[in-house]
């Protein structure tokens, strides 16, 4: 792989953890927030699949986050 195309690939890792780890903060709020009883029938599932893979959501993102960072360390960046 060229120098220039490393790079480019963490950089990508490191944004799309960054966004991930973004997503999952503001899943944890919006979980506290809301209300499971007060919203309709479909919604109620998304929100106990979501409460239950969170974590799982959150470690991955924050795996991609430092491959990424890794990648641009070992790149020269």
């Amino acid at each position: 792989m060229e120098q220039t195309t490393l790079a480019q690939l963490g950089e990508a890792l490191a944004r799309l953890g960054a966004f991930g780890l973004g997503v999952a903060v503001l899943n944890v709020f919006a979980l506290r927030v809301v209300r499971a009883d007060e919203v309709p029938g479909w919604v109620q599932t998304r929100i106990r699949w979501w409460s239950a893979h969170n974590l799982a959501f959150l470690v991955l993102s924050a795996a991609v986050l430092a491959v990424g960072l890794g990648t641009l360390a070992a790149a020269g960046r």
